[in-house]
């Protein structure tokens, strides 16, 4: 499966970017205005990874004036591991975006370049141009009206905001939020025997869904995948969000073999080639 392939089938689509690295992005499974962008490190004319680019997901907030701004950023990956990431990553990035603070206007906020935190859509701003506007209005309707004035929102009721909705509009409101709470109780609905409990002191090994079974180190003769299984243990677990639907978390390991400490999550797809942690018995 190529790497266009391999985003496709996850929802992906290709950007038409200057650059000659593939990006790609999708539209949040559950945030309005919400979009996970991956930068693959990967060349999009050759299909191979770019020497020095890093793989990354990042969820970014298309705000009133179409602009993106980045809410969260994934850690970086190395290219070759793309395709089998993408499950672990892909959830991981959908956590970060949720758990990004909001404003009191509902847009999400982001770090500007001056290093604060504000609201995507710069609403303080609109505020004040609203504002203005408003005293502008309040001033001509204390003045002349033109003769047409009175008669042009009853011609025209969709420019009118104080005429009530009519019956079809309160139908399709109704219809929209309950398939909006349809939406929601499928999301709720994630399989969590997918998420595994981790805590730390707890012995741990690294399955590869490609090998087929327990990731494994060579052996005394150098055979790769003939000597012991990949043994560590967990020295720190870090939650991801807040949702108690997808209780993805961070899982920090120390492998007994090297005493190298790397990190995992404690997501299990059951499917694709993506590596997964269990508990040793």
């Amino acid at each position: 499966m190529t790497f266009k392939r391999a985003l496709q089938s996850n929802g992906f689509k290709p950007h038409n970017n200057k650059s000659k690295e593939l990006v790609a992005s999708k539209f949040h499974s559950s945030i309005r205005n919400v979009r996970i962008v991956v930068n693959t490190g990967i060349d999009k004319s050759t299909g191979k990874p770019i020497k020095g680019k890093q793989a990354q997901f990042k969820a970014v907030f298309i705000n009133n004036q179409s602009q993106w701004r980045t809410i969260a950023s994934g850690m970086h990956f190395n290219p070759s591991t793309f395709k089998s990431e993408i499950p672990s990553k892909l959830i991981a990035i959908e956590a970060g975006a949720e758990s990004a603070s909001s404003c009191k206007c509902g847009a999400k906020k982001f770090k500007a370049k001056s290093g604060n935190v504000v609201c995507a859509n710069a609403c303080w701003a609109n505020k004040g141009w609203s504002s203005k506007k408003k005293s502008v209005g309040t001033k001509k309707n204390t003045s002349q009206r033109p003769a047409h004035e009175g008669w042009t929102s009853a011609l025209r009721p969709g420019k009118n905001p104080n005429r009530s909705r009519t019956l079809a509009e309160k139908k399709q409101l109704r219809a929209d939020s309950l398939a909006k709470q349809k939406a929601e109780k499928a999301q709720a609905k994630i399989d969590l025997t997918k998420y595994t409990t981790f805590v730390p002191g707890q012995l741990v090994k690294i399955v590869e869904p490609q090998q087929l079974g327990t990731m494994k180190r060579p052996d005394d003769d150098g055979n790769i995948g003939a000597g012991p299984d990949f043994i560590g243990t967990v020295t720190k677990v870090e939650p991801l969000g807040s949702d108690s639907s997808r209780p993805l978390a961070n899982v920090w390991v120390m492998w007994m073999h090297s005493g190298v400490t790397d990190q995992h999550n404690n997501y299990n797809s059951g499917s694709g080639n993506a590596t997964y942690l269990v508990s040793v018995a």
